[in-house]
């Protein structure tokens, strides 16, 4: 069992993230969220919006590098986080505590629009390079190259078969059959 203050946050990115490194080199991004909940006036009993409440999430490592790439100011939002205080001094020598979230897993709200995943190829490992060939491993080790050769000669193959005129001539052709196929009240 865990003994973490969780919080589920659903609101929408109020400000760009923002990406920053900390002392020890490692990057964070910082997000802020607002959350203006729905509220039903009993008086005029019609939905109205509440008072908007904004928090501050910290976004780590990899989380934070998807998250710089793929939020924006007014994107619905969800976040799944622990609750974290941190209290300090301010300029005027007050003693402040501020109750921040450090995210999980952020993710755009889809009951609210669509949005396009594209995961993430892993990154290459790149080592030393071979001493024998003087080229990366990948490389020395016979990895597929680019035949540009092949990719020229491909293209002078597919400049033969289809040149200009074939091209206009079967585009008429198509538009004569179609506007013969088309019933006598589409045809024009």
């Amino acid at each position: 069992m865990s003994q973490g203050g969780y919080v589920t946050l659903v609101g929408f990115v109020a400000q760009d993230p923002i990406q920053r490194p900390t002392k020890n080199g490692v990057l964070v991004t910082d997000l802020r969220v607002g959350a203006t909940p729905r509220v039903l006036d009993r008086v005029t009993n019609e939905w109205r919006d509440g008072d908007t409440s904004y928090y501050d999430v910290s976004c780590w490592r990899r989380l934070g590098d998807n998250v710089r790439a793929s939020l924006r100011k007014g994107d619905p939002v969800m976040i799944k986080g622990k609750f974290r205080s941190r209290t300090f001094t301010d300029k005027a020598g007050v003693s402040r505590t501020v109750i921040d979230i450090v995210a999980d897993t952020v993710g755009h709200d889809l009951n609210r629009g669509v949005a396009n995943y594209l995961r993430q190829q892993p990154r290459s490992v790149v080592t030393e390079a071979d001493p024998a060939t003087g080229e990366p491993p990948d490389v020395a080790a016979g990895a597929e190259m680019i035949d540009e050769e092949a990719i020229e000669q491909f293209g002078r193959e597919l400049d033969e078969d289809f040149n200009e005129a074939d091209l206009a001539a079967r585009a008429v052709e198509e538009d004569q059959a179609a506007g013969a196929a088309a019933p006598p009240s589409m045809a024009s």
